[in-house]
C-alpha cells in the first residue's frame, strides 16, 4: 500500500529537518545543474527559458546576499563568489547562454557547500592530534 500525498509530505518534511543548511543549499545548486544540462538534452525552448529564468533568479539573490553587509563569509570569499556571480551573471543576460557553463558553475558550488568546513583546532585537539 502506498502511503497518502500528506505522509508523504510529512516524511519528506522529517528527512529535510535533519540536513543542515549546507546540505540543503548545496541542493538547490545540484538541482538547477540539473535543469540547465536538460534543457539542453530536451532541446525545447521553453525548458532553456525556465532554466534560465531559474539560473537568473538563484545567482541574483546569491550576488544580493553576498554583497550584504550582514553576510558572515569572510570578505575574500565573499568577493569571489560576487565575482563568478557576476560572470554566471552576464552569461545568463547574453544572447545565447552557456548553459553547461553555468551548470559547472553550479557543480562547484554545490561541491563547495558538500565539502565539510575546515575549523580550527583548539590546542588541546593539536596536541592530541
Amino acid at each position: 500500500m502506498h502511503p497518502s500525498p500528506s505522509q508523504a509530505l510529512r516524511a519528506y518534511g522529517a528527512v529535510q529537518a535533519t540536513r543542515s543548511l549546507r546540505e540543503q543549499e548545496a541542493e538547490v545548486y545540484a538541482t538547477l545543474s540539473g535543469r540547465l544540462r536538460a534543457a539542453v538534452l530536451s532541446g525545447s525552448s521553453m525548458d532553456r527559458v525556465r532554466a534560465r529564468a531559474d539560473a537568473s533568479r538563484l545567482f541574483t539573490a546569491l550576488y544580493a546576499l553576498v554583497l550584504h553587509p550582514s553576510c558572515a563569509l569572510p570578505e575574500g570569499l565573499r568577493g569571489a563568489i560576487a565575482s563568478v556571480t557576476r560572470v554566471a551573471l552576464a552569461d545568463i543576460e547574453g544572447e545565447a547562454p552557456d548553459f553547461s557553463f553555468l551548470a559547472g558553475i553550479c557543480d562547484d558550488f554545490a561541491a563547495g557547500l558538500r565539502t565539510r568546513p575546515v575549523t580550527a583546532k583548539t590546542h588541546a585537539e593539536a596536541a592530541a592530534a
